[in-house]
């Protein structure tokens, strides 16, 4: 009876490994039939190759309107005095007021605003070049833009974010130098200097 049993259990073991052909290889077993191959493998189109499937034939699209691109922070304020005013009395910084985020500051600071605005916000930045080295102190009692009331010593969070979002005259803009969470943790530092003495 045991050996029945073994030559029975052997036989199953052989047979459940399937076939193998000439070579020793095993077959593969059929992989069945596609209903509606092409939902399997659509053809491609090269993104700036001629498309029939549009009226305008173009196969990169445009995107839908209002669409943001992933990581991007809109920002609501254009480059204008008005919103420059408004920026300053609506936006507050978010991050809070803590060595980490002021030390991260400090860094940025250094590596995109003191070269021009100086290591103290004084102004005094190694650029000596006429048009770049005419900046004012943050400590300074003078009118940031013509025609606005804000004065270098009393800019707001609003005030700052803003002009390192769109530049303002020499300095260009910064939006793509630095992220919004970098742009504010600079505010937290230029913040700072404001408040040492020149």
């Amino acid at each position: 009876m045991s050996n029945n049993f073994l030559l029975i259990l052997l036989s199953l073991i052989v047979l459940s490994c399937g076939g193998s052909g000439s070579d020793g290889i095993k077959e593969k077993p059929h992989p069945g039939y596609e209903y509606m191959p092409d939902m399997y493998r659509s053809f491609a189109y090269d993104a700036y190759s001629v498309n029939p499937n549009f009226s305008d034939s173009m196969t990169a699209r445009e995107p839908v309107k209002g669409t943001i691109p992933r990581g991007f922070m809109p920002f609501e304020y254009a480059n204008t005095l008005e919103d420059f005013n408004r920026a300053g009395e609506e936006m507050i910084n978010p991050l809070e007021n803590n060595d980490k985020n002021f030390q991260d500051g400090k860094v940025l600071y250094g590596m995109f605003c003191a070269h021009c605005h100086g290591q103290n916000g004084d102004g005094k930045g190694s650029i000596t070049h006429p048009v770049y080295s005419a900046v004012p102190s943050y400590a300074d009692d003078i009118s940031v833009r013509p025609r606005s009331k804000t004065t270098m010593k009393n800019l707001e969070d609003g005030h700052i974010y803003h002009t390192i979002f769109h530049g303002y005259n020499a300095m260009g803009p910064h939006y793509n130098f630095v992220t919004d969470e970098e742009r504010w943790k600079i505010v937290l530092y230029v913040n700072e200097l404001k408040n040492v003495e020149k």
